[in-house]
């Protein structure tokens, strides 16, 4: 009779967080806890890591700051932002709030509300609705108005109306990828500065001098994610945050004010 010997084999699933680099980069922290961060994300800041971005992102500067995110999905980060748009970011700091957040923004139950200065004039408050598809050229990924997308609801208010321009109040009842920028691209009102969505039928209206000038003031799309309202996933209260406008975009309107 022979004696089977149990052999214990274990497996090491190794998280892609634990590969990423810690790095010291600056965190703009407007609230924080034992369970939840916020932080004012710069512009030419990436969120995650990706092929042309391994490092100096988002993700890379919450594991020096705080290793324990190694341990869950996307070290904390709730929802994203474009790499060149601004404000307001929700971080979670153990995998219960993680949850719960997430679920919390699946349910449309976190309200995100950005301010953006568009191309044309725009005369009412509106809504958009029309889905939105993701497609890939040349190794990018684009978005596009498509009716095989997913449902994309975009709420804007009027805030200022300028010569050639609008400064926009926008509040997102879906998050999907550039939603803010496709939907204002589609109604021929782009966002000023946005590289990839403009509409050169919107530019074309703008005198040169002018355009030169705004384009010396600010090099991104003029979006900035203002304000956050959510449930605290421990304490059970609403927490409200609001970031006050960058100077690249308060120097933009300035500018439009005396035009």
């Amino acid at each position: 009779m022979f004696f089977k010997d149990i052999i214990k084999i274990k497996i090491l699933i190794l998280n892609k967080s634990n590969i990423w680099k810690a790095q010291n980069l600056n965190l703009n922290i407007v609230y924080d806890d034992k369970y939840v961060l916020v932080i004012n994300k710069p512009t030419n800041l990436v969120v995650h890591p990706a092929n042309k971005n391994q490092n100096n992102t988002l993700f890379n500067s919450l594991l020096y700051y705080y290793p324990d995110l190694r341990d869950i999905p996307r070290a904390g980060i709730i929802h994203r932002l474009d790499k060149n748009t601004t404000g307001l970011m929700i971080i979670a700091k153990n995998m219960n709030s993680y949850l719960f957040l997430k679920k919390e923004l699946k349910n449309h139950n976190i309200i995100r509300e950005y301010e953006a200065i568009v191309y044309g004039i725009i005369k009412t408050n509106g809504i958009i609705n029309y889905p939105i598809k993701r497609i890939y050229k040349k190794h990018n990924i684009y978005m596009q108005i498509n009716s095989l997308g997913k449902k994309a609801i975009t709420k804007y208010f009027i805030k200022n109306i300028f010569e050639n321009h609008t400064h926009l109040r926008i509040r997102l009842h879906t998050g999907r990828t550039h939603q803010i920028r496709v939907h204002l691209s589609y109604i021929n009102h782009s966002i000023v500065g946005d590289p990839v969505y403009k509409k050169f039928q919107n530019i074309c209206l703008i005198k040169n001098f002018y355009k030169k000038k705004i384009n010396k003031i600010i090099q991104r799309q003029a979006l900035h994610a203002c304000y956050l309202k959510f449930m605290h996933p421990f304490f059970n209260i609403n927490i409200k945050l609001f970031s006050i406008l960058p100077n690249d975009i308060n120097n933009l309107i300035n500018f439009l004010k005396k035009k």
